[in-house]
């Protein structure tokens, strides 16, 4: 098996060791025994347990960032692409499984490693949602003064909802009361 082959299938079954166990639980010796690789296979590749589960999230980040910019790439206007990206982030983030449980985890126990990957996420959502309202400006289709403010604070409110939707399983439960949300944000910014 080519050496990007074995990484790719360490990650794999570490992603799904950390979603069922949580990071706590899970420990390299597990992972490599699962992966049918040595312990010193998973260490070849992954200087500890915290670089391995950084790797896993970092994995699963990038995806969100794939599929939030192709919902950008694939609406007609800004207002479209508001209520796509809203829409499209609460699909994505259910399989963020383990970036929600270092959120999660973060409120009891140490995960400053992963606080600069977790930074970089939120800059780029705030980024993109300044693109988004910035383009609504230019079609005269948003009035607002400050796009970047704007921008975090629609994206900090979101952040602040995610531990209670994704890790105690409500967000189908609300999911129609965040579309009511969507549009009062949306009439919110829009030109009268």
């Amino acid at each position: 098996m080519a050496k990007e082959q074995t990484k790719e299938k360490i990650m794999a079954v570490a992603a799904r060791m950390f979603s069922r166990y949580g990071f706590q639980k899970t420990t390299v010796d597990e992972i490599a025994r699962s992966a049918h690789k040595a312990k010193g296979s998973v260490y070849y590749y992954f200087k500890s347990k915290e670089d391995l589960f950084k790797a896993v999230v970092e994995q699963e980040i990038g995806i969100l960032k794939i599929g939030l910019t192709k919902v950008i790439v694939n609406s007609t206007d800004a207002t479209g692409m508001i209520r796509n990206y809203m829409m499209s982030r609460m699909t994505l983030m259910k399989d963020a499984v383990n970036y929600h449980k270092s959120l999660q985890a973060d409120f009891m126990e140490d995960f400053e490693f992963l606080s600069e990957s977790r930074n970089e996420f939120t800059r780029f959502e705030i980024e993109l949602m300044e693109a988004i309202l910035s383009r609504g400006v230019r079609e005269h289709k948003f009035q607002i003064k400050d796009t970047h403010a704007t921008a975090q604070v629609i994206i900090l409110s979101i952040k602040a909802i995610e531990i209670p939707f994704y890790h105690q399983q409500k967000i189908t439960e609300f999911e129609q009361t965040i579309v009511e949300l969507l549009d009062i944000l949306i009439r919110g910014i829009e030109k009268s």
